[in-house]
C-alpha cells in the first residue's frame, strides 16, 4: 500500500524540450537578413548573380556541362552542341554575330556585343558561374589549411607556434599579386591553379586570426575542464575552441570571399585566369579596355560593374554580420 501510494504520488519528470527542427534553425538564421538592411542589400546584389549563374542555361540539370564551363576546358564544345539550351543568358557565350562587333546595348543584345561580336550579357551570365564557384572553393580550402595551422599554433604554443608563425610571416611579406603571378606562371593558367594561388595567399592571414582567437579561448574554464577529462588536443581544438571562435571567422570569410572574387577578376585581366574562350569577367574587362577611348566602353564597363556588385555585396553581408555580432556582446 505504501509502495503504491509512493508510486502514485511521485512526481513525473518533465518532458525534455524538443530540439528545434533543421528547417527552424535555417529560418532563424535567414531572419538575420530581415533585421539588417545592410546585409539584405548585400544579399540582393550577390543573390542576383547566383540566380544568373544557376539558370543561365540548362547546365543546372547537366553536371558535366556545369563543371566543364567552370573549369573552362570544354566550353566551346558544349556551347555549340545540340544539347545546349540558353535560358537567362539568351545566347551561347561563344556565339558570334557577324557584322555586329562592339555594338551598344539594344533589344537584341541587352548589354551590347564584344570585339568578336559575342553577346556581352551571355558572357557575363556564364562568367558568373566560374567566379562564384572558384571564389568560395578558394576560401573554404584556405579556411581548412589556415584554420588548422592557426589552431595548432595557438593551442600548443612554444616552438610549434614560433616556427609556424615565422613561415606564415614570410609568405605574408610577399605582395599578393606577385605571389599569384609566381604560382600561376610556374604551374599554368587553370581553375585548379587559381584556387591554389588564392589558397596559398589567403591561408596565412586566416591562420593568424584563428591563432589569436585560440590564444584567448584556451584560457577559459571549459577548456581546463576538457583537459581535466583527458580529452585529446585535437578534440579540444576542433570541438571546444573552433565552435566558440566561429563568429569572427565567418565575418572574415565573407570579406575574404570578396577579395577572392576581386583576385580572380585581376588574374583574368592579366591573362592568368581561365584560358580563352572562357567568359572570365577579368578577361572581359581586359578585352574591352582598348575600346574605351573609341567611345565604346560597354564591354569593360559591364564587366567592371559585375565584379563590383559581387565584391560590394559580400562586404555588405560581412558588415551586417559584424553589426549582428555586436548585439550579443
Amino acid at each position: 500500500m505504501t509502495t503504491a501510494e509512493t508510486t502514485a504520488g511521485a512526481t513525473l519528470p518533465a518532458p525534455a524540450a524538443s530540439e528545434p527542427s533543421r528547417w527552424k534553425k535555417i529560418k532563424e538564421g535567414l531572419s538575420f537578413f530581415s533585421r539588417s538592411k545592410v546585409a539584405l542589400a548585400g544579399l540582393i546584389l550577390v543573390g542576383f548573380w547566383v540566380l544568373i549563374a544557376l539558370f543561365a542555361d540548362n547546365c543546372l540539370i547537366t553536371p558535366r556541362c556545369y563543371v566543364g564551363m567552370v573549369q573552362g576546358d570544354d566550353i566551346t564544345q558544349w556551347a555549340t552542341s545540340e544539347e545546349y539550351q540558353s535560358w537567362l543568358s539568351r545566347y551561347s557565350p561563344v556565339e558570334q554575330f557577324r557584322g555586329r562587333n562592339r555594338e551598344g546595348p539594344s533589344a537584341d543584345h541587352w548589354l551590347g556585343t564584344d570585339t568578336r561580336g559575342r553577346d556581352i550579357w551571355a558572357r557575363l551570365a556564364h562568367g558568373s558561374r566560374s567566379i562564384l564557384t572558384l571564389a568560395p572553393i578558394s576560401v573554404i580550402v584556405a579556411l581548412i589549411v589556415g584554420g588548422t595551422l592557426g589552431l595548432a599554433a595557438g593551442y600548443f604554443g612554444g616552438l610549434i607556434d614560433e616556427v609556424m608563425m615565422r613561415i606564415l610571416d614570410a609568405i605574408i611579406s610577399f605582395p599578393q599579386i606577385l605571389l599569384y603571378l609566381v604560382i600561376i606562371a610556374a604551374l599554368g593558367a587553370s581553375a585548379t591553379n587559381v584556387v591554389l594561388a588564392i589558397t596559398i595567399a589567403g591561408a596565412p592571414g586566416i591562420a593568424r586570426l584563428v591563432r589569436g582567437l585560440a590564444l584567448d579561448i584556451k584560457t577559459r574554464d571549459y577548456i581546463a575542464a576538457a583537459q581535466t577529462r583527458g580529452e585529446s588536443p585535437w578534440y579540444i581544438m576542433f570541438v571546444e575552441i573552433l565552435p566558440n571562435a566561429r563568429g569572427p571567422i565567418i565575418i572574415d570569410s565573407m570579406l575574404r570571399m570578396g577579395y577572392a572574387v576581386f583576385s580572380i577578376g585581376t588574374l583574368g585581366f592579366l591573362g592568368l585566369g581561365l584560358p580563352p574562350p572562357s567568359p572570365d569577367w577579368g578577361s572581359i574587362v581586359q578585352a574591352g579596355r582598348s575600346a574605351i577611348q573609341a567611345g565604346r566602353p560597354w564591354e569593360a564597363l559591364w564587366g567592371s560593374i559585375a565584379i563590383a556588385m559581387v565584391v560590394v555585396g559580400l562586404n555588405l553581408i560581412a558588415d551586417g554580420l559584424a553589426e549582428e555580432s555586436q548585439r550579443y556582446r
